[in-house]
């Protein structure tokens, strides 16, 4: 007990250090009003040999609207917009979810949107964070709270520099892992 309270004592400083940083990183985010870029997304399955990719453009605007819009290889449409998500395929038309009644999806729009808000309560309600970094160069893992969750997300994690996000890989419990990188339009 004596040896992890001595390294708990030297390591506090530390953690506040990275709170700091959190901190930081929220405000630098919550400051971006709007936000626009493409995307590549590589999908890697165990039941596939190959990765799948899709490549579209993505637009963030303050307080809670998220578009990704797939250009390839065939057009999807995914728009969160507060309490509502649409979703538009080829295959299955337009559909609308509130997201208050799906409590599987909340936790993915709000990965990328609450991040992009600087919403660390927001994070916080679905998440248990680890950030590593400085607010120049940061990675923010972000691990279920909710056990039904854990069912089909092991974690997501986020990385950016400064006041953006640059990529989100997303970790699913039976191996299969999802890797978005994302370049902006515009610096913010």
């Amino acid at each position: 007990m004596r040896r992890w309270s001595g390294w708990l004592l030297a390591c506090w400083p530390l953690l506040g250090l990275a709170d700091d940083s959190l901190a930081e990183v929220m405000r630098r985010l919550a400051a971006v009003p709007a936000v626009e870029g493409t995307f590549r997304e590589e999908k890697t399955l165990a039941a596939l040999e190959q990765p799948l990719v899709a490549t579209g453009m993505l637009s963030y605007r303050a307080p809670s609207f998220l578009r990704k819009r797939t250009l390839a290889p065939q057009p999807e449409d995914y728009e969160a917009d507060g309490d509502w998500l649409t979703v538009e395929t080829p295959t299955t038309g337009r559909k609308q979810f509130d997201l208050n009644g799906y409590p599987q999806l909340r936790p993915l729009v709000e990965a990328i949107r609450a991040t992009q808000a600087g919403d660390r309560a927001t994070l916080e309600r679905y998440y248990r964070l680890e950030f590593e970094g400085t607010p120049a160069a940061w990675s923010l893992r972000l691990m279920p709270v909710a056990p039904e969750a854990a069912n089909y997300l092991s974690a997501i994690i986020v990385r950016g520099q400064d006041g953006r996000i640059a990529s989100m890989e997303t970790l699913e419990p039976d191996g299969d892992r999802s890797l978005m990188t994302i370049r902006l339009a515009s610096p913010p």
